[in-house]
């Protein structure tokens, strides 16, 4: 079997042969946690490039425990993984199909398990070394140089997740703008925490799929479309050089 260091996790929509980019499934497999089953996930190959693992993935609340996600990937003793969501912009100089990489977050989940420190199957990880050694910030800063190299202009933004699937309203969108957020999504936290628990490098590539409820709404030209493909053409490349990073602070 091919050694994976990296998990894609995708959380937008694709034609169901675009991930073909990203290299021929040498493997399917589910697997079995603690927290319930993770999967399928389907182990990838290109020619001169690292495998990959990819996963589908969803913030809807009938979602996979997140902690069988993250448990999944300490299983596989991955280093990396990258979840690439779909959010909804609330900072209104951000455009549909645009790419976007979270640096810092707030956790606005409310029916989502957040840590692994009171659970008592967990023996991954001690709750002391891992307090003393969570990356500041969140988010891996050497997958987001990463990121930035293979997406130049990659706005950074701040990330707000929320359960899901409901939308927000008017005064919600206000009220989470003054918080200091620029994007809305539900599927970067609570993995990003529990992520930083297992030392395990998390990134978040998020693409702009719409606007707040309480900024104009323009028709669709296609853009998200477009921005889609052209994040999805970078990503063997962001593969490549992730592969080649030396071990990083996350990585305890």
């Amino acid at each position: 079997m091919q050694n994976a260091k990296l998990l894609i996790l995708i959380a937008v929509l694709l034609p169901p042969r675009a991930l073909d980019v990203l290299g021929t499934v040498v493997e399917e497999r589910k697997i079995l946690t603690p927290y319930g089953e993770f999967g399928p996930l389907a182990l990838r190959v290109a020619p001169n490039q690292p495998a990959v693992w990819v996963g589908p993935y969803t913030g809807l609340p009938t979602r996979t425990d997140p902690r069988a996600t993250l448990f999944a990937a300490g299983m596989l003793n991955l280093q990396q993984v990258l979840t690439w969501d779909e959010g909804v912009a609330l900072n209104p100089i951000l455009r549909r199909g645009q790419s976007t990489v979270a640096t810092d977050y707030i956790d606005w989940t409310r029916h989502q398990p957040a840590t692994f420190f009171t659970d008592k199957h967990m023996k991954m990880i001690d709750r002391q070394t891992a307090e003393l050694n969570l990356p500041q910030p969140p988010f891996c800063p050497q997958m987001i140089a990463a990121l930035h190299q293979v997406l130049p202009k990659l706005p950074e933004v701040v990330y707000l997740g929320v359960d899901g699937p409901r939308r927000e309203t008017q005064a919600e969108a206000r009220m989470f703008r003054l918080f200091g957020a620029d994007v809305l999504g539900s599927n970067l936290t609570p993995e990003v925490a529990l992520a930083n628990e297992l030392g395990i490098c998390y990134a978040g590539l998020v693409t702009i799929g719409e606007r707040s409820v309480d900024q104009p709404i323009g028709e669709p030209r296609g853009e998200l479309r477009a921005g889609l493909e052209m994040t999805l053409q970078a990503l063997p490349e962001f593969i490549r050089l992730v592969d080649t990073l030396p071990e990083c602070s996350c990585i305890n």
